[in-house]
Formats: C-alpha cells, structure tokens, sequence
C-alpha cells in the first residue's frame, strides 16, 4: 500500500504544529537566537537572581523549540522517508542540537562551582518551577569535573559510541527454511512466526539457521558488546562512581538495592513459578523433549476476531471508563483530531510509538492490521500518549517530562487493563484460555525474562570494571548457563542459544531492561486494585500521571502507592501470576478442552 491511497482521516494531522514549513524555519532561527543569547550571558546569568532567572527561562524556550521542531521533522521522516525536504529538516535540527549540546557544556560546571549561591536563588519564588531541575543538577556535585575535562570527556562521545554504531550497522544474511518443499525468507521478523510452526524440523531449522550467522561472526559482536560494558565502566569510573549500575541508576536517584531486588524476586525466589510454567507447555504439547526454541508454539489454538479501528475505539473506550470522563475525553481526542497513523505502508516506519511534547499533540504511530495485537498495540501506545497528556497540561514545560523509569506504567495499565476486560467478556473456555495465555506470555516476558537480561548484563558490566578480558567463548558459555538457570530442567538448550545474546539490543542500553519488570510490577499491582473498586488507588494514579517529571521517579511511584522499594509490590505481582498460571492450568488440563490445544 502507499501513503497516497490511504484516506486521510486514518493519517496524523501534523498541522496544528506547523501549517507552512517556512513556519519550522522561523522556529529555527528564533531558536538559534536564543542559543546567541544563551551564550552572551555565559558570564552574567550567576549575577543576580533575575539574571538567573532571565537565563533559565530562555533555555526553557530553545528546548521547547528543539523539541517542537524535532518532532515534527522525525515524524515527517517516519512515514514518508524520500522526501527529501523533511530529511533536510531532520538533518538542520539533529545538528543544531549538537551545536547548542557542545555550545552550553559551560551550564553544569559553572552551577555546581556556585552552589551556594544557585541554592540561595531558588529561595526565591519565581524560580519555584526550576527548583527540582536545579537540585537534581547540584545532586551531580560530586560526579562533575572541571570544565576542560568535562568538555574532554564529552569529546570522546562520538568514539565511545562506536560499538553500538557498528551493532547498528550490522546486517546478517539468512539460509532459507524450508516449508513443505518451498523455501521462506527468515529475517527478524519471521523468526518468530516460524519457531511458531508445528513441525519441529521447521522450528529447528529456522533457530539453526539463524542464530548460527551471529556464531560466524561471533568476534565481531563479542567486540562490540565488550565495547559498550568497557565504555560504561569507562565513564562510571571517570566520573568517580562506584561502577556501572551505580552511575547508570544515578539520574533517576535510585539505590542499586532495588535493582538487586527485582533481580533476587525474579531469578530466586520466585523463578519456580516459571519452571512450572515451562514444565505445563512440555506436558500440554506431549513432547519428550523440549527445546528452547519450542516454547514459542502457541498452547491455545484460538482465532481471535477481526477488528476495524472504530470496533477498537468501542472497546478501548469501555476499557478506560474506569479512570473516569476526563480520561475518557482524551482518547476521544486522540481520534477526533487524528493524533494516530494508523496503517503500514511502503516506506513506513516498522513498529509503533508515542511522540509528543509541551509544544504539540502525542501522536502515535502504528503498523495496524486489524488483529488483537494491533488493539493491544493501539491501547497502550494511548496510555503512553494520555500520560504524556495529563502531564504536559499539568505541569510546567520545565517539569512535563516524565523519564523512562516510569514511562511504562502508564502503557502497561491500559494494556493489562484490556486483557482483563477480554477475559471478563469470553465467551468460550477457548476465548478464556487465549486470553490467560497471552496474560502469562506478557507476565513472562517482563517480570522474568528482563531480570534474566538484567543480570546476565550486570556480571558482563563488573567484567568490564574488573578489566577481565571477554572473549566470545567466555560470553557466550555465561549466556548458555544463565538461559539453563532461567528455563529450568525441563527445558533442554539448544547448541545456539549462548550465541542468541548478540541479536539482543537490550544489552547497548545501560541497564534499560529491569525497567520493564518495574513497569510490569506496578502495572499489575496498580490494576488489581482498580478492578477491586479501590478510589483511592484510582484517585492516586490519576496524580501520578498528572505529575510529569516533578519527583524523582521513586517518589512518583510512591504518591502513585506502589512503593518499588517494598517487598510486597513483588510478592503481589508474582503471586498474581501464579493465580493466573493456576486458573489456565485448570482449562488446559481439563479433558473437555482437549481442543484447545
């Protein structure tokens, strides 16, 4: 399909950020004469307080600017990328942003060698917005160096980067599978479609072919991951922490215990739960032996229905009811002033988002086509979007910005919310079935796999900080132990599977993926409560959405009442998954539902 011959009302409406695109260069230039005023007051801006002030307000505006722009740009880029007069936009504001990164490097250093006197100011009322963004840079007091070093160590970026770069360049080539005699493309993206496939050879076959490209080149990636765990280490140790995980956890102002937290309940105490799990989908499929690549074969053969979007909107609309009419008045928005794109065409990006600013609307992209998946997709991209709304028309430009500790609840609410609501409105023990099997597969992937990522990346980070050398053997060798300790006994590895790290992004990103287990956790914490009829959870989760980056992250979550320091945010969220386990468990087994599998 082309762009062209979608109907318009099923495409973004990107107008209302810029009407004329000669109005994103206007933009542009009144950002670069902010960033001219910025830098004309690089020795006067710690003068007095309305010089202070004066300052702050106008970077406030280049980054509202920055971010207005970027985000018309990318989006343009996103579903139409030949058209080169959105690629030039992209490229003037992605430099411009280097420019004004490099140009105002003076900030940091200069407020923490005048903390005091920056403490002082923010006495002071009309600072009142700026007061938690200020604090949290005097928090990095100890981590900043002096200026010619700190503009040194930001030199070195674009070489430190290199590593993930050349993951990112990577393209492998895979042997066809073969399918009844017929040869099928294998990519990323068919991989999973096929190690779905009843026939184990067809399953074997699509693993082998592969995961054994990544062993062929199995230095290349080994180098590229110890790159990235060496620059981590590198620049924790630089900026005088303690490793890796603490300076990683540093901006969100988290303890390295809730790290380790999440990792014991997932990969101790709890991870039982999942052997069993394991050891029912050996049983319900009858084979003798299981490899981890038969754990994708769907354990309920159920053919959900076709979805129009405005069926979508029906239900996602009684979904979300519960959170009340302001709530419900956002998603109505969402549809109405055509915030969404909504179908793949040539061209378009692969995936879904949700994008916005102070400055526009949350838009949203998908690839919709019409099935569970793409419902489930559009709800919690709109939980992102309603989020990112709530927050930007409750809070200040300075203060809207909500991190990505955090940025998953929201999402991962709605998504959770959805399931449950399909489940309530089964009308067959199949429909039932499906659905508590797509709940457990959600569960798995988040509250136990990523503790899994999370750990086996932590002991390759203290490798890098303990100088250890890291050959591709050694790696993949920790990968295979880790996987057999995460799978269990019933469960038997492939030959492949320790070579299976170097296809995982996850592990470029610094100790991203136990945020996924947190969002679950508090997601499922959050809408049990809920479902129970609790006001004052409800009324709690409204704040928090509200609340933007005002907090650290922790204290959001608090006022939110799921406290990610407690034990029995865990105990609850695992729990919840062993009654689910135990509900499926019943139908899968029982005699009259033999079919369902």
């Amino acid at each position: 399909m082309e762009r062209q011959n979608i109907d318009i009302q099923y495409t973004w409406d990107l107008s209302p950020i810029y009407a004329h695109h000669q109005d994103f260069y206007k933009d542009l230039d009144k950002a670069k004469e902010l960033l001219t005023s910025l830098l004309q007051q690089k020795d006067l801006f710690l003068k007095d307080v309305n010089q202070f002030l004066k300052f702050h307000q106008e970077e406030t505006m280049l980054s509202r600017y920055i971010q207005k722009l970027h985000c018309f740009a990318h989006l343009h880029c996103d579903v139409e990328p030949n058209n080169q007069e959105y690629q030039t936009m992209y490229a003037a504001i992605l430099s411009f942003y280097d420019q004004v990164s490099s140009s105002l490097d003076f900030y940091t250093v200069m407020m923490i060698e005048n903390s005091e006197k920056v403490t002082q100011y923010l006495q002071d009322e009309q600072l009142s917005d700026y007061r938690y963004t200020i604090q949290e840079i005097l928090r990095q007091k100890k981590h900043v160096l002096s200026q010619e070093l700190e503009t040194l160590v930001s030199k070195t970026s674009t070489i430190a980067d290199i590593s993930s770069q050349v993951f990112d360049a990577l393209r492998l080539d895979y042997d066809p599978v073969h399918i009844d005699g017929q040869e099928k493309t294998l990519n990323s993206a068919t991989l999973t479609e096929f190690l779905k496939n009843k026939n184990p050879e067809v399953r074997k076959e699509a693993y082998h072919n592969f995961f054994k490209e990544y062993k062929k080149f199995e230095n290349v990636y080994a180098a590229t991951l110890s790159g990235v765990m060496k620059k981590d280490a590198f620049y924790a140790d630089v900026k005088k922490f303690d490793g890796p995980l603490e300076a990683s956890l540093f901006d969100d102002n988290v303890p390295t215990s809730l790290f380790f937290k999440i990792l014991d309940k997932a990969n101790n105490q709890y991870r039982p739960l999942f052997h069993r799990y394991n050891a029912l989908k050996k049983k319900v499929l009858k084979l003798e032996t299981m490899y981890n690549y038969d754990l994708n074969i769907p354990l309920v053969q159920y053919k959900t229905k076709k979805y129009t979007i405005d069926e979508c909107f029906d239900i996602i609309l009684d979904v979300v009811k519960i959170f009340g009419e302001d709530y419900v008045n956002i998603i109505k928005k969402a549809k109405e002033e055509r915030w969404i794109d909504y179908y793949p065409h040539s061209g378009k990006r692969i995936g879904a988002y949700s994008s916005g600013c102070y400055d526009t609307n949350p838009y949203i992209l998908m690839n919709f086509i019409g099935d569970y998946n793409s419902l489930s997709t559009m709800i919690h991209e709109l939980g992102h979007s309603a989020h990112t709304y709530l927050s930007c028309h409750n809070q200040s430009p300075v203060n809207c910005d909500y991190r990505i500790f955090v940025a998953e609840v929201a999402s991962t609410v709605n998504e959770t919310l959805l399931i449950n609501y399909m489940l309530e409105h089964a009308s067959s023990p199949q429909e039932k079935a499906y659905f508590l099997y797509e709940l457990l597969e959600n569960c798995v992937g988040l509250i136990f796999r990523q503790p899994m990522y999370a750990d086996f990346e932590h002991i390759l980070h203290t490798w890098a900080k303990e100088g250890k050398p890291m050959s591709s053997q050694m790696i993949t060798d920790l990968y295979d132990k880790k996987n057999a300790e995460y799978y269990g006994p019933e469960i038997t590895m492939d030959e492949y599977v320790g070579y299976s790290c170097y296809y995982i992004p996850h592990f470029y990103y610094n100790y991203y993926v136990y945020k996924y287990t947190l969002g679950m956790t508090v997601a499922l914490a959050i809408v049990s409560r809920l479902l129970n009829g609790d006001e004052k959870q409800k009324e709690a989760y409204l704040r928090f959405l509200k609340s933007g980056g005002s907090k650290d992250p922790v204290d959001l979550l608090k006022d939110a009442l799921v406290n990610p320091l407690e034990d029995q945010l865990y105990d609850d969220a695992f729990h919840y998954f062993e009654t689910i386990l135990n509900e499926f468990e019943n139908i899968v087994l029982d005699d009259s539902s033999s079919t369902l599998s």
